[in-house]
């Protein structure tokens, strides 16, 4: 009967001692869980710490990303806007001294060397548009249409008429969930514009002293710089679209940005106050293990 007993006792004192080594190692855990929260600010840094935050912060950092992208997506169309808007602005000054030229040359008391000095000046001018023309950005040209990398430039030019080499297709940058925008100005509306016809005709009549012919190039520069102007106010729309919704993206990256933090970050002086609890039932806990310990010790030598 006193053997049935002690090996009750035995079995008794080990389940104890079990269970307290199980729960000190719990203590353990908690403390390091703890302290690693105070350490990196985060609460929620897997998902065994909570599942459903854990969850939603996934959500908030996926949404991040997505307008992270997009707002590179815009800042990439800002960039060919702006070499589209400026070069749009060079060739409507170009095409404006081109009609200063002609307006002085259409006057009866310029004589035939002087008008061929002017066509002189216009040849240049055309020159200057045609490089315009040709402009590039990131060794992308601008108005080729979605043939950007060609290996022949743009526009050519064989002193007598202006070649478009490129296409007519839009190229167009996704800048939210729901909405893309057209970037680019294809070389075709450079064509219809008439700026290179107009310019053509002006040099020859200048070259042949025909006043009739400078006379007629007046207003087909007038139409070509309205062109043009029409083309600059297109871009600085498409500017003004995507400036907005890049505005609201980058508000919507800073509102997410907070609910991810309320989600992940630790409340610090909440968690150091856990800690300190924890480390206090931690240091109780070994306490009450090492006395179980003894007497189990003790135990067995009886």
């Amino acid at each position: 009967e006193h053997k049935i007993r002690s090996n009750t006792m035995r079995v008794s004192q080990s389940i104890i001692t079990r269970t307290l080594l199980q729960s000190l190692n719990r203590n353990r855990e908690n403390l390091n869980d703890l302290q690693t929260s105070i350490a990196t600010g985060r609460e929620v840094r897997q998902s065994s710490n909570d599942p459903v935050q854990f969850a939603r912060a996934s959500r908030f950092r996926n949404s991040i990303k997505q307008n992270d992208q997009y707002l590179r997506n815009i800042n990439g169309a800002n960039g060919w806007l702006d070499t589209t808007s400026s070069t749009l602005e060079n060739l409507y000054s170009s095409i404006m001294r081109a009609k200063e030229i002609s307006i002085q040359g259409a006057d009866e008391a310029n004589s035939a060397e002087s008008r061929e000095a002017m066509a002189n000046q216009i040849d240049e001018i055309l020159e200057e548009v045609i490089s315009l023309a040709n402009s590039t950005y990131l060794d992308k040209f601008i108005f080729s249409g979605t043939d950007t990398r060609r290996e022949n430039e743009t526009f050519t030019y064989d002193n007598a008429s202006v070649t478009y080499n490129g296409n007519e297709n839009g190229i167009t940058r996704r800048i939210a969930e729901n909405q893309r925008a057209n970037i680019n100005i294809h070389g075709g509306q450079l064509i219809d514009s008439g700026m290179f016809e107009s310019l053509i005709n002006l040099r020859d009549a200048l070259s042949d002293d025909d006043t009739e012919g400078i006379q007629n190039s007046i207003e087909s520069l007038e139409d070509t710089s309205k062109s043009l102007l029409a083309l600059s106010s297109g871009i600085g729309s498409v500017k003004n679209r995507i400036k907005m919704v890049e505005e609201r993206l980058e508000t919507a990256n800073v509102n997410i940005a907070s609910y991810l933090s309320q989600t992940v970050d630790a409340d610090l002086a909440e968690t150091i106050t856990q800690y300190n609890a924890e480390e206090m039932a931690y240091h109780a806990a070994l306490q009450t293990t090492s006395k179980a310990l003894q007497l189990n010790l003790l135990d067995f030598l009886r």
